[in-house]
């Protein structure tokens, strides 16, 4: 056997690709990849958060630095828990979770659920509803998400993607536990809201007989949305679907159930709507 020595081609070692495209490639690789093991991390948290006992979720409000409003007992309030009462009773609630309801005065056009079964409604939003039978669907909503474990889903998921970024990108600032960081935490999917909305107007139907008035709630925040200019945006780039569709999808899940669409509609109490007028009185002689 004969071995000839030849000589080595000149660039047999360097790339005809340019190299700040060799760079992009490879940030591009590194992104998908962190992309890819953030989100399963977050699913794979989100499927595992319902099986946290609610009582350690509760634990955890208790444990947190902030603090929701506690109850004064005013005619307002005492209504709302009346309401909220019946409601829980329709919806079949696991046997381990309380629901505790908070009355906010402020001017906040809002609802919302947090963790342990705390649900917080703003006279804002409460002084628009114009009947007993769209404050019943408000409050079965929110009561709704509680019974989905949707801000725990939310809340764990959220703690474990800002931890893996964390991680991954040498964050140093993880203190996701903070005052503010409980509640940026808890946003619900568009998905979660669909289902608390078809809890929600079951809830309706199980308390009156019919639905009439269930949507009237979301018309009321529609007609907020139009005079205040805040406008809906684009429903892919909403967390909520769009009041209109919200309203058009339970008209139609009521069709599809069979349940009535008509009956009568429940009026709010006057004490109430004098105890709502009273707390914003209280609130601006403060």
């Amino acid at each position: 056997m004969k071995f000839e020595h030849r000589e080595i081609p000149e660039g047999i070692n360097v790339t005809d690709v340019h190299p700040l495209k060799e760079l992009a490639v490879l940030l591009t690789g590194a992104a998908i990849l962190i992309v890819a093991v953030v989100y399963i991390l977050g699913l794979s948290a989100g499927f595992l958060a319902p099986y946290i006992p609610f009582a350690t979720e509760q634990r955890l409000v208790a444990s947190a630095s902030y603090a929701i409003e506690p109850h004064t007992d005013t005619d307002a309030e005492r209504y709302l828990q009346q309401v909220t009462d019946r409601v829980v009773k329709v919806m079949d609630l696991p046997e381990e979770i309380d629901i505790t309801l908070h009355y906010s005065a402020g001017d906040t056009v809002n609802a919302f659920a947090t963790l342990g079964g705390n649900v917080v409604v703003f006279r804002g939003l409460l002084a628009k509803l114009p009947n007993e039978n769209a404050l019943a669907m408000l409050l079965a909503h929110e009561i709704a998400h509680v019974k989905h474990r949707d801000p725990i889903v939310s809340l764990t998921r959220g703690v474990t993607i800002s931890t893996a970024l964390g991680v991954l990108l040498g964050f140093s600032d993880l203190d996701l536990m903070g005052e503010a960081g409980v509640y940026t935490m808890l946003h619900f999917s568009r998905v979660m809201e669909q289902k608390a909305d078809t809890e929600a107007l079951q809830a309706v139907y199980k308390l009156y007989g019919h639905t009439q008035g269930a949507t009237d709630l979301f018309q009321v925040i529609h007609d907020w949305h139009q005079r205040s200019g805040s406008g809906e945006g684009v429903e892919f780039m909403q967390s909520h679907p769009l009041d209109q569709n919200r309203i058009k999808n339970l008209n139609a899940l009521a069709s599809s159930n069979e349940w009535p669409q008509a009956g009568g509609i429940t009026a709010l109490p006057q004490s109430f709507l004098d105890g709502l007028k009273q707390s914003s009185n209280d609130i601006q002689d403060e």
